[in-house]
């Protein structure tokens, strides 16, 4: 299985974020993968600096995200798509929630079930329901940046069976700097499981570098150079099964 993640540069206004999307999804495209995925809050101008009215952020960006998504997905027919995050209203709360596109229909979301403190502060309600979606190339399962720090949900998420982990992300100017990948590789190892770790260009140093990662190491990985990124990889899902089947039998 191939999978393509896009490291990007947040920019300053949902036009150019949407425009640079589309370029970096088409282009990815190209090298025929099996799974295409976005960071967090990939289209919120400036990603999350100014971060502090929920719902004025939903109205600017979530319909025009989704129209986009949904768009983008039709282009590059049979090619899932992980959508990054959007800041959606459903009944009144507002959920950073994570789709899942194919041929332009939307297959699943998640609400992240961890929003950090500035979130919250913002008016970001928390999400409830753990999610795993089987895809004919393995079980992916769902989660948002901070997510990643609740080693219950991580369990409960390998538990429901997943084998690739989808984590985008989006590291605040107060997240102490990170060297390598230590959180996500310790998931990746503890749990056999693929991490698709996706990060924005201006947040890298600060724990939100992008990588693809296996239990036996780490497959691909951004730099700090400010400049948008395609990090692509193979997975071999039958090592991966392999791996697992000697973990759980231990």
């Amino acid at each position: 299985m191939k999978v393509s993640i896009l490291h990007m540069k947040i920019r300053p206004d949902i036009e150019q974020n949407l425009k640079a999307a589309e370029t970096a999804v088409l282009k990815a495209a190209q090298q025929k993968p099996d799974l295409i995925a976005l960071p967090e809050y990939f289209t919120v101008p400036h990603c999350m600096a100014d971060f502090n009215d929920a719902p004025k952020i939903s109205d600017e960006t979530c319909k025009k995200t989704l129209k986009f998504l949904q768009e983008i997905s039709q282009k590059i027919s049979n090619i899932y798509l992980l959508g990054g995050t959007i800041l959606q209203e459903d009944k009144g709360k507002y959920y950073n929630t994570s789709t899942l596109w194919k041929n332009g229909l939307l297959i699943a979301k998640y609400k992240k079930i961890n929003p950090i403190e500035c979130e919250i502060k913002a008016g970001v309600a928390r999400g409830n329901t753990p999610l795993v979606v089987n895809t004919e190339w393995g079980k992916v399962g769902m989660i948002i940046c901070a997510d990643s720090f609740d080693p219950e949900l991580v369990k409960k998420v390998a538990e429901l069976g997943a084998e690739i982990i989808s984590l985008p992300v989006a590291a605040m100017g107060s997240h102490p700097p990170v060297k390598g990948h230590p959180l996500t590789e310790g998931i990746a190892r503890d749990y056999g499981v693929f991490v698709l770790k996706v990060g924005n260009v201006s947040s890298s140093m600060r724990g939100g570098r992008s990588a693809i990662i296996a239990p036996w190491g780490i497959l691909g990985e951004a730099s700090d150079a400010p400049e948008d990124l395609i990090l692509s990889a193979d997975l071999d899902m039958n090592r991966l099964r392999e791996y697992r089947a000697k973990i759980n039998s231990i």
